[in-house]
């Protein structure tokens, strides 16, 4: 019973609104922030020449070892397909 009230009083901090300005301006730059991720549809956002270079740079890094080639997306999580191995059946006397 004891944990449930401390989880209220927690909650009930959470819950409150910014007071603090400087809170109010890390939360505004964070929903900045979330609405020019959005625009960019999945890319960096706003990056430099320099950053997409470097991105361009690793990527080639990571396909050189280990092993993507051309037209391979590098950012995507790798699908494996497993089978079941052929067991011979077991001969009962």
């Amino acid at each position: 019973m004891r944990k449930s009230g401390r989880n209220l009083g927690f909650t009930a901090i959470v819950g409150q609104k910014a007071t603090d300005p400087i809170q109010n301006l890390f939360v505004q730059a964070i929903r900045e922030y979330d609405q020019k991720s959005k625009a960019a549809g999945g890319k960096l956002v706003e990056p430099t020449p320099e950053t997409e270079r470097e991105l361009k740079s690793e990527l080639d890094r990571v396909a050189k070892i280990f092993g993507g080639g051309e037209g391979v997306d590098m950012t995507k999580f790798p699908s494996f397909k497993f089978q079941d191995p052929q067991i011979d059946p077991i001969n009962q006397a």
